[in-house]
């Protein structure tokens, strides 16, 4: 089955040219925003529920190190009741994602794609506040951010078509991709965006759930990405953000 999508050819997200007065307003216009968030505090997701915890741990800004940026219910606290839970969630949830259409994976993408579009400069300001990222890296980060999902769309919407194989006579034979389960993403810090979100929909476009444990010096933008992925409509389950340390979570997860 085609579908626009797959007729439209993949192009690369534009960079916001900054010296132009509208876009360096418009990036301004979203920093002060972002600071006025600054602070909050932030639970972990399992199976689209919150949960908050006493333990906290707290994310700062790199570049003015007493200005918290998040605090984050820290799975540490009970590491191995909330991994199996988000693993459980993902497991279940697996059962009836697997059998989603691809062409119907690939648009919870393509409309994710369309809502970072629509507020880069606020991706992009709480990168600069997270990571300590300039404008314009922070915002070829979210341009790359944008590409990843737009191009894994539209190639599991190709893939999910009949593969050409060598035909052999007397034979029936056909090459298909199936999903394997549930994966654990544990991105980096130095593109928590990007990284992160090309992690974690790659897998789930193929059919996969996921637990992400996003890196503890970045777990804001992981967190504002699960907000994007709650308002496409995206499944309960299929995304579980556990925010915790490698030592403990993730490792728990890996093992």
């Amino acid at each position: 089955m085609q579908t626009q999508r797959t007729l439209d050819e993949f192009k690369n997200e534009p960079f916001t040219d900054y010296s132009k007065p509208e876009n360096a307003d418009a990036i301004r216009e979203a920093i002060e925003q972002v600071r006025s968030e600054l602070g909050r505090d932030y639970p972990i997701i399992i199976n689209g529920e919150q949960i908050a915890l006493d333990k906290k741990f707290e994310s700062f800004n790199p570049s003015e190190k007493s200005q918290i940026v998040g605090r984050f219910a820290d799975a540490d606290a009970d590491a191995e009741n909330l991994v199996e839970k988000a693993i459980e969630a993902a497991t279940e949830a697996f059962k009836t994602w697997r059998n989603v259409k691809a062409e119907e994976r690939a648009e919870y993408l393509f409309k994710a794609a369309q809502i970072i579009r629509e507020r880069k400069h606020f991706f992009s300001a709480w990168l600069a506040f997270e990571v300590g990222k300039t404008w314009a890296e922070a915002d070829g980060e979210t341009a790359e951010a944008i590409d990843f999902l737009e191009f894994y769309g539209r190639e599991m919407i190709r893939y999910a078509q009949r593969q050409p194989i060598t035909k052999i006579e007397g034979e029936d034979n056909r090459l298909e991709y199936v999903p394997l389960g549930v994966g654990a993403i544990i991105p980096p810090w130095n593109f928590p965006l990007a990284i992160m979100a090309g992690m974690t929909l790659a897998a789930v476009v193929c059919g996969n759930t996921t637990v992400l444990k996003p890196s503890p010096d970045a777990p804001t933008i992981a967190y504002k990405f699960m907000e994007v992925l709650e308002e496409v409509g995206l499944p309960k389950g299929v995304v579980n953000f556990v925010a915790g340390s490698g030592t403990k979570v993730g490792e728990l997860l890996v093992q």
